[in-house]
């Protein structure tokens, strides 16, 4: 596998400072945390001063995770000061939210993203469509000769182990392989991350699960599976793997999450076998993603919702 890694523009633009603000995605997950928490041990190991100020609050998904005590909420820092960011996991500036509104004018950015739709918004771009974004910034610590010590390796593999879904994604590759068997030879203790990553679930969270499967029903002849989470239900938190339930059913094509994150308002995570694209879905609808993983967010009633989405869907079952 063959990477533009940026390595030259990268060296330099993290020799050209020693304060560095980390940040990742809204609704962040264990690959953009985990970039975000490695990028931070990297860096202190460098002598430079990293703060990660998230979009949201921090929400614990990665709080089994050494240097999760310096996870904060981005209103806790004086986002102003930062003259140098690095921006994980995020396709376009929009995605970090209310971060995007507080950054300086002049501040200088490294996006490091896997995404295939990212719009290259930094002043150094390092964006390949690998498994995950963790897995990109192994490939880059290594490239530079950056220490990876058992810390920065259970960060990074936690967010390969989520982004590849336990490695059954289609973006997992021999090289994503290897880079977790290295990642566990350099101290990841695989069986604490994984129970760490897809288990400790609060009550709440399980019991969501039960009322997306509840409200699943199929749609376009059994191909789409539609799933459903109103506002009461999403208060349980972030469903990370509801959306793979409808996936399991024998014959669908294409899973379609609904989640209402405010009245009237829902953010729709897609998943797909071969025959979809559905980051070409969600762009006809303003979203991106992967070929096989993709979101979008639209308003209106749930109902005319998924009619948009699924007409959009039939062009590519037919």
């Amino acid at each position: 596998m063959t990477l533009d890694l940026q390595l030259t523009a990268t060296r330099a633009f993290i020799e050209e400072a020693d304060d560095f603000l980390l940040t990742t995605h809204v609704n962040s997950d264990a690959d953009g945390l985990g970039a975000c928490m490695a990028w931070a041990h990297l860096l202190r190991g460098l002598g430079k001063r990293a703060d990660i100020g998230l979009p949201e609050p921090p929400a614990g998904q990665c709080s089994f995770l050494a240097g999760w005590d310096g996870v904060r909420h981005f209103a806790d820092l004086d986002l102003s000061r930062y003259r140098y960011a690095i921006v994980a996991d995020c396709p376009s500036l929009d995605r970090i939210g209310p971060v995007h509104p507080g950054l300086s004018p002049d501040i200088r950015l490294l996006n490091i993203d896997h995404h295939q739709d990212n719009e290259c918004f930094g002043a150094v771009n390092i964006v390949e469509e690998v498994s995950s974004t963790c897995e990109l910034l192994y490939h880059l610590a290594s490239g530079l000769g950056y220490e990876v010590d058992a810390v920065a390796a259970a960060q990074l593999y936690a967010g390969i182990l989520f982004d590849t879904g336990g490695f059954r994604f289609s973006l997992t590759s021999a090289t994503t392989f290897e880079v977790a068997a290295n990642l566990v030879r350099l101290g990841a203790r695989l069986d604490a991350i994984a129970e760490g990553v897809f288990g400790n679930k609060s009550l709440g969270s399980v019991k969501q699960r039960g009322q997306a499967i509840e409200s699943l029903v199929l749609r376009l002849g059994g191909r789409v599976a539609v799933l459903h989470l109103d506002l009461a239900a999403m208060s349980a938190g972030e469903p990370d793997e509801v959306v793979n339930y409808g996936m399991m059913i024998q014959g669908v094509e294409v899973a379609v999450l609904l989640k209402e994150r405010a009245p009237g308002c829902y953010r729709v995570s897609l998943r797909s076998r071969d025959k979809v694209d559905v980051s070409q879905v969600a762009g006809t609808f303003g979203g991106g993603g992967h070929a096989r993983a993709a979101g979008l967010e639209l308003t209106g009633v749930p109902q005319d919702i998924v009619e948009n989405i699924l007409a959009e869907i039939s062009h590519y079952l037919n």
